[in-house]
């Protein structure tokens, strides 16, 4: 890590001494050296009255002002340290991304980036400075991607073993009705004459003294129950002594997670790329001949492993395998999409050259338990990307020249 040499800190001590008065007056505006870079007083006091302004409608929510300083201050000495590697490793946004990033803040709030834009000048904001705290932003979260988020990983038996924890199962969005009633120890045979009526049909909401306790995921579920709900039946009932106490609960019901179905497409197709081979014209006529054959009993699969020019399909006789529409460019999906089941489809053009396609056969798919693993996968990876970020920061920090004025 880059630090200020001691000949340079004796060479920044010397100017000190020789300076002008309005030098060292500049100077004293320094809060904090980091590496080459510095934080000044203005810098500092004006992120301060920013937090808040952010807070001025709940202030009692800011620790008090020394505190809320010295963490303001600990921010910005991470944000120059991470700004500075940054800039050594050539890490530069199109200035596209931060006008992205501006459209979605004004997204959420409703308003346009013009409105929003002006609301930032008339709190008296610069809005040129505005815009590069996003630029920061931005370049900070996109470095810490390029070099914490290729060190995480979440193997498939890691997801595994999440859905089958507590959390896990609370996850899948399974809800479960419960009626509850307590019982003293002393009516024990009452609790259990209930218990039988109860698992040959009776209903425990219709008992006096009992209790609905609604809907809840797993997790929500008194702790002395939660083990043993998954695997009730609905109106069965399960009797349970604890300190004393018998406790009654009767599933009365249970949502199950809505599943997720999507729609899949079996494609068969031929490209015909326009090159220093094919123009246009040419493709097109290739493409019309091809057609005519294969409406004629010519099999579509030969033909693709003859003239295809897609690389990927060429030797599976032009088969795309299942797949989403969504998966392909708007041209393709949509001819895809009107088309028949083993109609071929006219001459088409897409960014990548001439088709023609057959849709093969199409199905419903439940991937909910995709959505759900992959929902899983991408929590865990999000807890141990905080968790490496924050570990990687102490130690750039601690790698680092920080140096405190007083």
């Amino acid at each position: 890590m880059t630090k200020i040499s001691r000949l340079h800190y004796g060479l920044l001590s010397a100017l000190l001494w020789l300076s002008t008065a309005t030098f060292a007056q500049t100077l004293d505006t320094i809060a904090v050296v980091v590496n080459d870079d510095v934080v000044t007083r203005a810098e500092l006091a004006a992120r301060v009255a920013s937090i808040k302004a952010q807070y001025q409608a709940n202030p009692g929510v800011l620790p008090n002002d020394t505190a809320l300083s010295q963490q303001i201050l600990d921010a910005l000495i991470l944000e120059s340290l991470q700004l500075q590697l940054a800039k050594r490793g050539n890490l530069i946004l199109p200035e596209q991304r931060v006008d992205e990033a501006l459209a979605n803040i004004a997204k959420n709030q409703n308003i346009s980036t013009n409105e929003l834009l002006n609301a930032v000048q008339d709190s008296g904001r610069n809005v040129d400075d505005f815009r590069q705290q996003i630029r920061n932003e931005l370049t900070i979260s996109a470095l810490q991607r390029q070099i914490v988020g290729r060190q995480i990983f979440v193997s498939n038996a890691e997801v595994d073993r999440f859905l089958n924890s507590q959390s896990g199962q609370s996850l899948k969005d399974t809800e479960y009705q419960l009626a509850y009633r307590r019982f003293e120890a002393q009516q024990r045979d009452q609790a259990e004459s209930l218990v039988k009526r109860l698992n040959q049909g009776d209903d425990l909401l219709a008992e006096v003294g009992s209790k609905d306790l609604g809907f809840r995921a797993l997790a929500d579920i008194p702790s002395i129950f939660r083990t043993l709900v998954p695997v009730l039946q609905d109106r069965e009932a399960v009797l349970i002594e604890k300190d004393g106490v018998l406790h009654l609960a009767q599933l009365i019901t249970k949502t199950a997670a809505e599943s997720v179905n999507i729609r899949e497409y079996s494609i068969r197709h031929l490209l015909i790329k326009t090159d220093a081979l094919f123009d246009r014209r040419s493709a097109q006529a290739l493409l019309s001949d091809l057609r005519a054959q294969i409406l004629n009993g010519v099999d579509m699969a030969q033909l693709a492993d003859q003239f295809s020019q897609d690389d990927g399909t060429k030797g599976l006789g032009g088969d795309l395998g299942w797949n989403t529409l969504d998966n392909y460019v708007t041209e393709f999906s949509q001819v895809a999409r009107d088309l028949e089941l083993n109609q071929v489809s006219e001459v088409f053009e897409s960014p990548f050259g001439f088709h023609i396609l057959r849709v093969e056969d199409s199905r419903t798919r439940d991937v909910s338990v995709d959505v759900l693993r992959n929902q899983v996968r991408n929590q865990l990876s999000q807890r141990r990307y905080t968790d490496a970020v924050q570990r990687w920061q102490t130690e750039l920090r601690a790698e680092s020249y920080i140096e405190m004025r007083p």
